[in-house]
């Protein structure tokens, strides 16, 4: 049901998150591929932030069962140190 991810970043630039779901015959570009990507405006500098994102965050994903790409960017650029990325939900947690 959540997606949790920390963060660090020496800098203040735009921190995103985007996942794609292959559908269900998870093939990529099989014709049913769906992505939403999430922006969070520039985070606080040198300190670690967690992030606990419901899925139902990501509107445009019609599925999460077939979750195969998890894309994060530094916009425009900038460095960033991640920790903890995981799922969890309903009494159950998938750490990547």
């Amino acid at each position: 049901t959540h997606f949790h991810i920390d963060v660090w970043s020496p800098d203040a630039n735009d921190f995103k998150i985007k996942l794609v779901d292959f559908g269900a015959n998870t093939v990529y570009g099989g014709g049913d591929d769906t992505e939403h990507e999430i922006t969070f405006p520039a985070p606080s500098t040198e300190t670690w932030i967690s992030y606990d994102i419901p899925l139902s965050d990501f509107t445009s994903l019609s599925s999460t069962e077939h979750l195969a790409q998890l894309i994060m960017v530094k916009a425009p650029m900038g460095k960033m140190f991640i920790d903890n990325v995981f799922y969890y939900g309903n009494g159950l947690s998938l750490s990547l």
